[in-house]
């Protein structure tokens, strides 16, 4: 028996099972009345109408689809010494959850401004953007940098590595699917109201800002650190997926709408995050997986995607564009 694999194939089983205790701990928590927090309402058809779709058309059609590509050189391009691997990786997963919560629960700030609250109009100031956007970049940029500068770690390296024209059309679908998904279900307020010169400056001004606040802080902690030590470590492609997926949702544990007031509104918050955002973060990962490209998931399930139809009308108001 090959016990190495079946070793990888028992932490793919406890991550499943991590995600559906915690899942079924959401759904047992609203069943017998816990407070639901703003962001956990109606759960279940958010599981199954946007989570689930995303973790088909996401992973598993994209592995399928990319299933002949050769195996990232996680080591060489990401400059991963397997050695202690495993190490920094539980090091980054400690440093990010340690973070979130004082930032979380100390200043309110989360991964997607505005933090734990829901944006309404007039209630957060242009400090507000800067102070969340400045830490972010401080704390999940510019001091992991730092720490991969002194392993090692090249730029141009990871750079140079990028095949672009091979990875077009999943760029152009995902990006598509993610832009223009949340406009047509009514997620998201994009179109009316808005006048040519407000788009032309809000969509180039909410991107530079969700890229400091929060897109260049997940790939730099999540692609380009956390997934090439656990890629190196574990062979099996969805055993990354899952483990980058479960990472993410640490990053997402103080998101809009969340609530730890208490105890109960807490548990649902908490249960609600792991359950779905997982799931995000799987189809996040799983780009980066298969093309070796920490950015491909920046521009289609992130920032340059769905967070301009989300957050466009926002930065134009707080920002006072004309």
């Amino acid at each position: 028996m090959n016990f190495s694999h079946f070793f990888k194939d028992q932490v793919l089983l406890i991550c499943i099972g991590v995600w559906v205790f915690i899942t079924s701990s959401y759904f047992a928590l609203v069943a017998v009345g816990f407070a639901v927090s703003p962001i956990a309402e109606n759960g279940l058809d958010s599981l199954l109408t946007i989570y689930i779709p995303v973790l088909i058309l996401a992973v598993f059609l994209l592995l399928y689809l990319t299933r002949k590509r050769e195996q990232v050189a996680w080591s060489k391009i990401f400059t991963v010494d397997k050695s202690t691997a495993k190490k920094e990786a539980w090091f980054t997963a400690g440093y990010l959850l340690s973070t979130q919560l004082i930032l979380g629960l100390g200043f309110n700030m989360g991964l997607h401004f505005p933090g734990a609250d829901v944006y309404s109009t007039g209630s957060h100031s242009q400090a507000d953007v800067w102070i969340w956007a400045l830490t972010y970049t401080l704390i999940y940029t510019i001091l992991p940098i730092l720490w991969l500068w002194q392993k090692g770690f090249s730029f141009r390296k990871l750079f140079s590595s990028f095949n672009w024209l091979r990875d077009g059309w999943i760029i152009i679908a995902y990006w598509a699917l993610d832009f223009i998904g949340p406009i047509v279900s009514g997620g998201a307020d994009f179109f009316g109201g808005i006048s040519a010169a407000q788009y032309a400056q809000g969509i180039p001004w909410g991107i530079f800002i969700n890229s400091l606040g929060a897109g260049l802080p997940v790939v730099i902690m999540m692609h380009i650190i956390f997934i090439p030590r656990v890629a190196v470590i574990f062979e099996n492609k969805i055993t990354v997926i899952f483990l980058g997926g479960l990472f993410y949702s640490l990053f997402s544990l103080f998101d809009q709408g969340v609530d730890y007031s208490s105890i109960s509104v807490g548990l649902i918050s908490f249960t609600y995050i792991i359950m779905t955002q997982t799931l995000v973060g799987m189809g996040k990962a799983t780009f980066t997986v298969v093309t070796g490209n920490p950015f491909i998931h920046f521009i289609t399930l992130h920032v340059i995607s769905a967070r301009v139809p989300f957050d466009t009308r926002m930065y134009i108001e707080i920002f006072n564009l004309k």
